[in-house]
């Protein structure tokens, strides 16, 4: 028995020693799939976080306020960004929920990819946006924020983009 917790010990060790970048495994995608409904919520709970979210956004980036201008980006309460704001954190939504199911998930990147490369979003924004991501969830998750699971998932869906 005590062999058994030891070689068991041992084998969780050599685990931890490998595990020095967070990985997005089944438990993580779970974790963040919970965390998410918590965070965005329902109903009007879902604009309140949207505006904290592009707040925090365009704060950090002000020059990304022009390539939302048809959805009047510069007024993140407007009627206008908020109905693009749904329409993103939807589809961030559904990536979210996919993130277990890889053919689909590459059918909603292909067309995130794509809306993006026509409104002229750059990794660069992907980067600012999922800062403020983070930082938003930190807000609405308190301590309840599991903040490895959420950045090795955003990094490897960052990645899908990228290629």
């Amino acid at each position: 028995m005590l062999l058994a917790v030891a070689v068991l010990l041992g084998v969780t060790l050599v685990a931890l020693a490998d595990d020095d970048k967070p990985k997005c495994g089944p438990l993580q995608k779970l974790k963040i799939k919970r965390q998410w409904d918590k965070a965005y919520g329902e109903a009007h709970h879902r604009a309140e976080f949207s505006v904290h979210l592009w707040n925090h956004f365009f704060k950090d980036h002000p020059a990304a306020r022009d390539l939302y201008k048809k959805f009047r980006g510069d007024n993140v309460y407007h009627p206008r960004f908020q109905a693009f704001s749904s329409r993103a954190l939807e589809t961030l939504t559904m990536i979210i929920d996919t993130t277990d199911d890889p053919e689909a998930l590459k059918e909603i990147i292909k067309f995130v990819k794509a809306d993006d490369a026509e409104q002229g979003v750059t990794h660069e924004y992907y980067d600012g946006f999922l800062a403020s991501l983070l930082e938003t969830l930190a807000e609405y998750l308190d301590t309840h924020l599991d903040w490895d699971a959420w950045t090795a998932c955003l990094n490897q869906l960052e990645e899908a983009t990228k290629s």
